[in-house]
């Protein structure tokens, strides 16, 4: 961060997913306040942080913050989200924007018209090898971009059945806005934001609502089986400006290698991201980013580089970001309100697609 400023945050959705917001934040000597409608919840954020904590986000809107950051089921970013705009306050919420696309735009509405800063969580935009490929890309060494082959794909990872990830109503979706939105938020960076001429998907639930699924990985435990109404993979064909393609693979479950890559195809060179292990510390980031060329000096031949950078956490990296637009009221440039609306606009087509 670019000075000592401290700023009053408040973290609505005392999950998983918000203590871990909220300990980013104080390790960035930031005040945070909690909310959730949970008693345990808030019981767990007050040993933790020892800071004050409310039932409702009406309550939390009371105390003079500077910003909040949501991480509620999808269905609840937008009256939290809209509330606290109105309110003065900046957001900063876990993606997706919404649970559906008319949401998705409300939100985005009400971020125009009161001008406040909106970010969306899409980290991989953080991570040094993606922003190294990104200034690769933007620098032409890769030629005209063709085509991207994308992969996010968990061997078994569903999230615990039952849950709020595994409802239609609440999540808008499953694989797909829950990972696979990750594949389509890094295709529109590194395609610089492009416009969608076509899309063909199919999505479907080939293991969530077995009795028999093997319990490896999931994300939580299981509540009620029954409640799966969502799909567990989507595989799509994209077609956008400038005759440029893309095929993602999307998976909660699936029997191959767990993987979330990106081949790039261009006209003078192409690439190998691997972002698979992402979340270890001890990962060999030279096999994340790798370089493919063939040339013909001397005689023919191939060139492959490896490319090493530091290893950074994205995730820490996205809410450094947010508190400096907050702290210096400054909008983001990057996992801007626009840019996510965007993204879920493409996977509102996916989906409207399959529904054909």
């Amino acid at each position: 961060m670019r000075n000592d400023i401290t700023l009053d945050i408040g973290v609505v959705g005392l999950g998983t997913h918000g203590l871990n917001r909220a300990q980013t934040l104080v390790d960035f000597d930031q005040r945070v306040y909690g909310s959730d409608a949970s008693s345990e919840a808030r019981r767990r954020f007050e040993r933790r942080f020892d800071g004050a904590h409310f039932e409702s986000p009406t309550e939390l809107f009371e105390e003079d913050l500077d910003a909040v950051v949501i991480t509620t089921p999808n269905k609840f970013h937008e009256p939290v989200a809209t509330t606290a705009m109105e309110q003065g306050i900046d957001v900063f919420m876990e993606k997706p924007l919404a649970h559906t696309l008319e949401s998705a735009e409300r939100i985005a509405a009400t971020a125009e018209e009161t001008g406040q800063t909106c970010m969306v969580g899409f980290q991989s935009r953080f991570l040094n090898v993606c922003k190294i490929l990104k200034w690769y890309i933007d620098k032409g060494f890769f030629g005209e971009i063709t085509h991207v082959q994308a992969a996010y794909m968990r061997r078994r990872g569903v999230p615990g059945r039952g849950s709020w990830y595994t409802s239609k109503e609440l999540a808008g979706g499953g694989a797909l806005i829950d990972i696979g939105i990750h594949v389509m938020d890094l295709l529109f960076y590194f395609l610089d934001e492009p416009d969608i001429v076509d899309v063909k998907s199919t999505t479907r639930c080939d293991f969530g609502n077995r009795d028999s699924y093997a319990y490896l990985k999931m994300w939580g435990e299981d509540d009620d089986a029954n409640m799966f109404d969502v799909e567990d993979s989507a595989s799509a064909f994209l077609e956008f400006d400038g005759e440029r393609t893309a095929t993602v693979e999307t998976a909660w479950a699936v029997n191959a290698d767990s993987v979330h890559s990106y081949r790039i195809h261009g006209t003078e060179a192409g690439a190998l991201l691997d972002i698979t292990d992402i979340r270890d510390t001890d990962v060999d980031v030279s096999q994340m980013l790798k370089f493919f060329e063939t040339r013909s000096g001397g005689v023919d031949h191939y060139l492959d580089t490896s490319v090493t950078a530091n290893h950074n956490d994205p995730y820490r990296e996205q809410i450094r970001s947010f508190i400096d637009a907050v702290a210096h009221d400054e909008p983001p440039t990057t996992n801007t309100v626009e840019q996510a609306l965007a993204v879920q606009r493409l996977v509102d087509r996916v989906y409207a697609d399959n529904d054909r």
